[in-house]
């Protein structure tokens, strides 16, 4: 298995679309509120149009409100980090990606094929016995699209 590098963020804003979903809801192809999420924020050019987007920010996918781990559900926001949450008009999502400790996976492909699998290697990875915990704080995606690559980022508990 592919050891994830440990790398430690600074917060940011991120802005965007946000939808609440779970894992058994994903798991069904027609309940699939992320597909419809990330078919909205693409269609709607949002990366492009988000007011205030921070110079060469990339696309993320950030998971957050956690209501019990892995098990309830969860909120997604599909946005773009912006320079100052107050320039963002309220039809935005807006939230704080936490500061602090991460555990980085990374695959190359395209993001359809890319983000299921580095998902595929958060879920094997946090199986072994010797894992750190998850915060279940923030965990985000980063797309890469000019080196065709996802990184996932999975905060920690005590780094």
């Amino acid at each position: 298995m592919t050891t994830p590098r440990k790398e430690s963020r600074n917060g940011k804003v991120v802005a965007g679309i946000q939808i609440r979903t779970n894992n058994n809801l994903e798991m069904e192809a027609d309940d699939s509120r992320l597909s419809r999420l990330w078919e909205r924020f693409k269609d709607e050019e949002l990366a492009e149009r988000i007011p205030d987007k921070a110079a060469g920010s990339p696309v993320y996918g950030v998971y957050s409100e956690y209501e019990n781990g892995t098990q309830g559900d969860y909120s997604v926001l599909a946005g773009v980090e912006v320079s100052d949450e107050e320039k963002v008009p309220d039809d935005y999502a807006t939230l704080i990606l936490e500061a602090g400790e991460y555990l980085v996976f990374e695959v190359a492909g395209s993001a359809v094929e890319a983000a299921p699998e580095a998902w595929g290697l958060v879920w094997s990875y946090f199986e072994q016995d010797d894992a750190p915990q998850r915060a279940f704080a923030t965990d985000f995606e980063v797309y890469c699209l000019a080196d065709d690559k996802v990184e996932l980022y999975i905060g920690i508990k005590g780094g």
